[in-house]
């Protein structure tokens, strides 16, 4: 539809707006009463999150090839990894080792990363990896698709993977899952005692690896744990590895950190934090102890509200330590003035260059799917919004009307009982 006076474009956002509410309110009341206590409910909410993420078993890498150098470091060795996951697609992940002589297998905690600046090299990942190795434990750091040293693949905004029925987080979990069963076979690796943790954006991952990585002992989530509505209408354009088409309405994030009881969980965030609100993240913890008192196991999820911003910190890489020290039998977690003590250098990286015969994400996704999607798509192409497009500058804002449309498209899914909205 196509409307020629700009003097009504003001009159259309509104109108816009108000029929998005109306679909969310909608989406929301129509939210299953899924209780993840209940094994057939449990199995329902995997299956809604494989379909949001667009998984599929068949899809499922195997890291393989795996090569690197090891850099020493006091009390513990990093090896740099190079690998494959998909045909074609080149990955990387550094591994912390403790410094011990051979004995028991060890506990392995799989880090991961959010969009902190340098990926695995971020200080703050650094930190939490060294100071778990110097409690005895192995951590992997993988580079998630397009971070870190894997910027050449496209990470924020590619859209052919959404073309071709698939979405970026679904393929950055698939990997990590890939990553952690490579881990498990090592020969020094303790498959009882595996654990994930992550922040921000691997708040979102390890969120998910709650209800798609059975061979977890231990999970933490932090810097996430709210509510898909509510993160759907910020008014910004999202990093594409946020979208999760058809979510909103389907499942909330409660349930699907809920299915990981009876093992041990961990959520927290900063008391600061201006991404997402604390009174949600209360919220989301009071409902998941629910969920864990009904599992029979309430004292294996623990909360904080921790003072500070959005990112980890010294005290917040405290307590997580303190929490994996307890649940993976670590030892225990040093109170620190400055816990980023030494990092790796920029030099020391998995790949000197970057393959210039690696995969994007883009043909990744084209060469799983089988599908070949026009080039040069918008995310509105894939999503088209269902209301007219307000032909209206955005100063100053984060994101034009399209692409924050198309975000909401996207996040309510496709519905094809849906009604027109009326303009």
């Amino acid at each position: 539809m196509t409307h020629s006076s700009h003097d009504s474009d003001p009159d259309l956002l509104f109108a816009c707006y108000a029929s998005y509410n109306a679909r969310f309110l909608q989406a929301m009341a129509n939210l299953p009463a899924l209780k993840p206590w209940l094994e057939p409910d449990r199995a329902a909410i995997r299956e809604q999150v494989r379909t949001c993420l667009g998984i599929e078993d068949r899809l499922y890498p195997v890291v393989s090839g795996v090569k690197g150098r090891t850099v020493r470091k006091p009390g513990y060795t990093v090896e740099l990894l190079q690998a494959e996951s998909w045909p074609g697609v080149r990955c990387c992940a550094n591994l912390y080792k403790p410094s011990a002589p051979a004995g028991a297998p060890i506990p392995l905690v799989v880090l991961c990363c959010g969009h902190g600046a340098g990926g695995k090299l971020n200080p703050g990942y650094q930190a939490m990896a060294a100071r778990l190795a110097r409690q005895g434990a192995a951590v992997l750091v993988p580079d998630n698709i397009g971070q870190g040293e894997r910027v050449a693949m496209g990470h924020h905004h590619p859209v052919t993977p959404f073309a071709c029925g698939l979405t970026i987080q679904g393929l950055i979990v698939m990997e990590t899952i890939a990553w952690l069963r490579w881990a498990k076979a090592l020969p020094d690796i303790d498959n009882t005692r595996l654990a994930a943790i992550g922040n921000s954006g691997g708040g979102t991952l390890t969120l998910f690896l709650a209800a798609l990585c059975p061979e977890l002992a231990v999970l933490s989530s932090s810097g996430y744990p709210s509510t898909f509505e509510w993160i759907v209408r910020k008014e910004k354009k999202h990093c594409h590895c946020n979208l999760l088409p058809g979510i909103v309405g389907k499942l909330e994030m409660w349930q699907i950190l809920s299915v990981f009881a009876p093992r041990p969980l961990f959520i927290f965030q900063g008391s600061e934090d201006h991404l997402f609100p604390e009174d949600l993240f209360y919220m989301v913890a009071r409902q998941v102890g629910f969920a864990y008192a009904k599992a029979g196991a309430p004292d294996r999820f623990r909360f904080a509200s921790i003072p500070g911003p959005h990112p980890w910190f010294n005290a917040k890489r405290y307590q997580l330590a303190s929490f994996l020290a307890e649940t993976l039998g670590l030892d225990p977690a040093e109170e620190l003035s400055d816990d980023v003590l030494e990092t790796l250098g920029p030099e020391e990286t998995c790949y000197p260059i970057w393959p210039s015969d690696a995969l994007t994400v883009d043909e990744l996704a084209v060469r799983l799917s089988g599908r070949h999607p026009a080039p040069g798509l918008s995310l509105w192409d894939v999503y088209p919004p269902k209301c007219p497009l307000p032909d209206l500058p955005c100063p100053g804002l984060r994101g034009d009307h399209r692409q924050v449309f198309a975000q909401y498209e996207a996040f309510l899914g496709q519905s094809g009982d849906e009604p027109e909205p009326a303009f």
